[in-house]
């Protein structure tokens, strides 16, 4: 089983739009635990909770993933194409930031503070992983706190931010959101779009 990437570039993708694979179908939880997947697809936290994206799979397939609006992906879901062909969505490693406390009190108190400024954040035994940001890195050694990059899967806590791609951005108490899938898609020249509508001609064929 290989890992695929995410395409990088308009002129990548528009090269591939003839042997795209239409991903819309989602198997989860014990349905998809029984799968054997033809490929892994590693995704980072904020492709993962985007309906739609344009990437490349291990053996150099173009896939477009079309889900409805209200759907994310999570760890061990299975894809499944128009062809059959399946994928397991798995997380990739990504650069975080480790911060931790001396005391449990300490770190509960950067919690809080992480909290209020709608930081998106992975809990652990003594530990708080979130994304990289000078800012908050900053504030955080303020407090108390340490600050160690590492490099490992980012998978936030849920809840008010299921679904969307909020998070930390420098600033006094500032934060932006991202736009979702069509902001990305903006971002790529509307190509991921593009890429989508021939999957959509071809699965009509």
């Amino acid at each position: 089983m290989s890992t695929g990437k995410r395409i990088a570039d308009d002129a990548t993708l528009l090269s591939v739009l003839d042997m795209t694979l239409l991903f819309k179908q989602k198997m989860v939880g014990c349905e998809a635990h029984n799968v054997v997947a033809d490929q892994m697809l590693l995704l980072t936290s904020d492709e993962r909770h985007r309906s739609r994206l344009a990437t490349l799979l291990p053996d150099g397939q173009g896939a477009a993933i079309i889900l409805d609006r209200t759907e994310c992906l999570q760890p061990g879901d299975i894809l499944v194409a128009q062809t059959g062909q399946t994928v397991r969505i798995e997380a990739a490693n990504e650069s975080l930031m480790r911060i931790q406390a001396d005391t449990e009190l300490a770190l509960m108190r950067l919690v809080y503070h992480l909290a209020n400024r709608h930081v998106r954040a992975m809990l652990r035994p003594g530990a708080i992983y979130i994304e990289p940001d000078a800012v908050l890195a900053e504030m955080v050694k303020g407090l108390g706190g340490s600050v160690q990059m590492v490099n490992e899967p980012f998978l936030p806590e849920s809840g008010a931010y299921v679904g969307s791609q909020a998070g930390s951005q420098a600033g006094s108490h500032g934060h932006h959101h991202h736009g979702g899938c069509d902001a990305d898609d903006a971002s790529m020249g509307q190509v991921g779009e593009a890429l989508s509508r021939a999957a959509h001609g071809q699965s009509d064929d």
